[in-house]
């Protein structure tokens, strides 16, 4: 986990075997805590910002992750941080990208962040989730 978290700024490996590889990592509760205290949703918030809206696997591979995270109790304040974005970026992915995995997994998180917290709450109602959900 902490190679992956250096190799961020200079990849040797393609970015679809680095997202993969985080979100096969992240499995482990423990390299899931690594993760989130090393600044890792910070990795987040620059895949979505970036490298999610060039690839619909990495955009796969990385909301697949955060679905995972969104297990956590220990991630949900990245998730509620207005500063990552994380919930509108992973949401703007489907104007991206209409790909029934891609469409399906952004759906799982939404619904896992749902029951989570006030502050998802407060961040999905700010971009109008339930009117994509309904558009969708």
């Amino acid at each position: 986990m902490s190679w992956l978290l250096q190799q961020r700024g200079n990849l040797l490996v393609s970015i679809q075997a680095y997202t993969f590889s985080l979100m096969f990592l992240l499995k482990t509760n423990e390299l899931a805590q690594i993760f989130t205290k090393n600044s890792g949703f910070k990795v987040f918030s620059d895949l979505l910002e970036r490298e999610c809206t060039e690839d619909h696997q990495v955009a796969y591979n990385v909301i697949s992750a955060l679905w995972i995270m969104s297990y956590h109790d220990f991630s949900l304040k990245f998730f509620e941080d207005y500063s990552l974005f994380i919930i509108e970026r992973a949401v703007k992915v489907l104007d991206f990208f209409n790909k029934e995995k891609v469409v399906r997994i952004v759906l799982l998180l939404l619904d896992n962040l749902k029951t989570s917290s006030e502050g998802c709450h407060e961040i999905m109602s700010d971009i109008a989730v339930l009117n994509l959900v309904i558009k969708l």
